[in-house]
Order: C-alpha cells, then structure tokens, then sequence
C-alpha cells in the first residue's frame, strides 16, 4: 500500500478529529481542544490540517455560511489509514 507521510502532531490531530465523529470540528474548536489536552501544534492548526487534508485523509467541508469557518473530517482513506497503524502498533506489542 502506499504510505502517508504524516508527522506525529498531525497524527494525533487525525485521532482527534475521529475520537468526536459528533463534533462539527473547525480549526478553532480543534485548537481548543488541543490545548486542553497539552497537545504540540497548538497555534499551527491550520497549516497541520492542511496537510493532512493534501494527503488525503481529512475532508474540508464548507460549512456553508460566509462568516462561518470550513469543517474537518476525517475521510475514509484517513479512518483506513488509522486502522492500519493501530494493527501495524499491535503487532508491535510482545
């Protein structure tokens, strides 16, 4: 398969976006979040979720409104990906 450069912070980003399904996430409320849980890429939120959504594994989704800020998702091929790392981190465990 092919393998998605993500970076540790935007891994976690992407586990938290999928942690809340309910949550309509906007980069705001994501660095909230983030900074609540003592995250790393508070302040870079937007770039981070840029590139998660050039790898493919995050959809911007207008939220329809002209004020109102885009909403993150993580997309299939990105709930794919974090399937496949967490057998790849069981298969690590002794």
């Amino acid at each position: 398969g092919c393998t998605t450069m993500v970076n540790k912070t935007e891994l976690n980003i992407l586990k938290l976006l999928a942690s809340r399904e309910d949550v309509n996430w906007t980069w705001y409320n994501l660095d909230r979040a983030m900074t609540s849980r003592k995250m790393e890429g508070v302040g870079n939120v937007a770039r981070l979720v840029d590139n998660l959504s050039k790898a493919g594994l995050v959809d911007t989704v207008p939220s329809g409104n002209p004020s109102g800020m885009d909403y993150y998702r993580v997309s299939e091929s990105g709930h794919l990906f974090l399937k496949s790392i967490k057998e790849e981190y069981q298969a690590d465990l002794p």
